[in-house]
C-alpha cells in the first residue's frame, strides 16, 4: 500500500514501483536472463493505478519513456515508471 500525504500547493513527482507475478511469463534460462524485443511494453499487462480524491494528475511525457521492466525466469515482474 502506498500512502501519500496531502500537498496543498505545488506538485509532486515520484517514481512508482510495482511488482507482481505472472506465471504466464515464466521461462527457462541458464542465466535467468532473456533478451526481449524493444516493443514488449505493449504486450505486458500492467495494473491500472489511480489516486483517490486527486484534483488532477498527468503522466510525465518525454521523448524517451522513463520506465523500467524486469521479468525473472519465474515470472516475477518489477515495473518502474516516473
Amino acid at each position: 500500500m502506498l500512502l501519500l500525504y496531502a500537498v496543498q500547493y505545488g506538485s509532486v513527482t515520484f517514481y512508482l514501483r510495482q511488482s507482481w507475478r505472472d506465471e504466464r511469463l515464466s521461462f527457462q534460462s541458464a542465466g535467468g536472463l532473456r533478451k526481449m524485443r524493444a516493443y514488449v511494453w505493449d504486450d505486458i499487462w500492467v495494473p491500472d493505478i489511480f489516486f483517490r480524491n486527486s484534483k488532477s494528475s498527468n503522466t510525465h511525457h518525454v521523448a524517451v519513456d522513463n520506465r523500467f521492466l524486469r521479468i525473472t525466469d519465474s515470472g516475477d515482474i518489477w515495473y518502474v515508471i516516473k
